[in-house]
């Protein structure tokens, strides 16, 4: 049974903006502008440059090979090899596990600040809810999802608001450390436009998805990029870069300077809504890659099974949760958080080559949505995105990416017990029904 097509541009790109602006950059904007000055507006400007590299490779292929199974299906179709195409599907899904771990475990610390709760029981229920959610289907996750955006973004436009009176008052090409600073803030805050490629997973669940995604992908990527920048050009137009950067709550404290009362519970509020997004989007975006694997055969059919009267995808639903609830157990989260930005990093790395390749190798080639900028067949953009993140992956330790093998070589583990086991039982059933016939 097919997934139900209910998701249009608008709820596609709420779901964009959702799982973009999480909770991280309440945090961000204070450490960015203390290493980049009153330019740290510069950083989140290329940081958005970055990302759209990669974010207009993802736009073709999803325009092309239209799929809940996003990453796999695009290396399948550029490499024909069902190892890798399984391998960066596994990443990416352990990345959403890791990932709708690590925010409910910072929403659960969040409100122990208001109500005394025990943090990882509290993740766990957090997951458990709202994957419960996920399976009263994509209309009803979407229109949940635009509320916790909606207040998400209120934080964010209070410092705007609050700092308008006060735009000109700093040279806002006053740099710290001149270009290496804006260059070190562009590497934290890059972090903060991650997850714009969730929208693919969604796709099975959009209407007119072929046209749609591409254009709703790119849509959330421009809006919270607007967003951002303001964000930082109110910031230190109302406190120091210096003060922002000693700050572990830069937003309250600007906002709390700029209108003289304390708004410390206002955005703690804020960013609880804002995790709850991100924690609803990752699940569902997990879920749905899991779902689009399954029916690549990457994964037991079983993953496949639709709940009838929601059309959500039950199985896959519980699969993710489990993964999300296993990944909250681990006592340092952040660490092996670090190493999901080298999956992400190695999973965007081959998105941009698979492009590359599917251009190179496939004259007939006829995508919805075509990057416009290129020499001959080959993509620019797609270059400068696997240059940049080829980059961002030197930058890890070793220990980093010793956990980044360990998941690799579990997914290889799970390939090739599918493998095995999997044909078997599809050779066996096809046996059947012929000595039936």
């Amino acid at each position: 049974m097919a997934l139900h097509k209910a998701l249009n541009f608008f709820t596609l790109t709420m779901y964009g903006i959702g799982i973009i602006v999480g909770a991280g950059i309440y945090v961000l904007v204070g450490q960015a502008s203390g290493i980049a000055g009153n330019g740290v507006w510069i950083s989140f400007l290329l940081g958005a440059i970055i990302a759209s590299f990669t974010g207009l490779s993802y736009a073709e292929l999803s325009s092309a090979f239209p799929g809940a199974s996003g990453e796999a299906n695009y290396l399948k179709q550029a490499f024909g090899k069902d190892w890798l195409a399984f391998l960066i599907g596994w990443l990416v899904a352990v990345v959403g596990f890791i990932a709708a771990a690590t925010v409910s475990l910072g929403f659960a610390g969040y409100l122990a600040k208001i109500i005394p709760v025990p943090v990882v029981l509290t993740a766990i229920v957090l997951i458990v809810l709202l994957s419960i959610v996920d399976l009263f289907g994509i209309t009803v996750s979407a229109k949940l999802n635009i509320v916790f955006t909606l207040l998400s973004l209120l934080g964010i436009f209070i410092i705007i608001a609050l700092g308008i009176p006060k735009l000109g008052s700093v040279d806002y090409f006053q740099l710290n450390n001149g270009i290496t600073g804006v260059l070190g803030a562009t590497t934290l805050i890059f972090f903060a436009y991650i997850g714009f490629e969730a929208i693919v997973k969604l796709s099975e669940e959009t209407r007119h998805a072929r046209q749609i995604v591409p254009k709703a992908l790119l849509a959330s990527i421009a809006i919270t990029s607007v967003i951002y920048v303001l964000v930082a050009i109110s910031a230190v137009s109302i406190m120091s870069p210096a003060e922002l950067g000693a700050s572990t709550a830069p937003l309250a404290d600007a906002a709390t300077r700029a209108s003289g009362a304390d708004l410390g519970l206002v955005f703690t509020i804020v960013a609880l809504f804002a995790m709850l997004s991100t924690v609803l989007v990752d699940l569902i975006v997990t879920s749905r890659l899991i779902y689009g694997m399954g029916e690549k055969r990457e994964f037991p059919r079983i993953i496949t099974k639709v709940y009838k009267k929601t059309g959500a995808p039950y199985v896959a639903v519980f699969v993710a949760m489990l993964g999300a609830i296993a990944m909250a157990f681990f006592s340092d989260i952040s660490v092996i958080a670090k190493a999901t930005t080298f999956l992400v990093f190695t999973a965007f790395l081959f998105v941009n080559l698979s492009l590359i390749a599917v251009r190179l190798k496939n004259q007939y080639y006829k995508p919805a949505f075509r990057i416009p900028l290129n020499i001959g067949r080959i993509p620019v953009t797609a270059v400068l995105g696997a240059l940049t993140c080829g980059f961002m992956l030197l930058s890890y330790s070793l220990f980093e990416f010793g956990i980044a093998i360990v998941f690799t070589a579990i997914g290889l583990g799970i390939y090739t017990i599918e493998k095995k086991f999997g044909q078997k039982k599809t050779v066996h059933a096809k046996k059947r029904k012929w000595a039936v016939s």
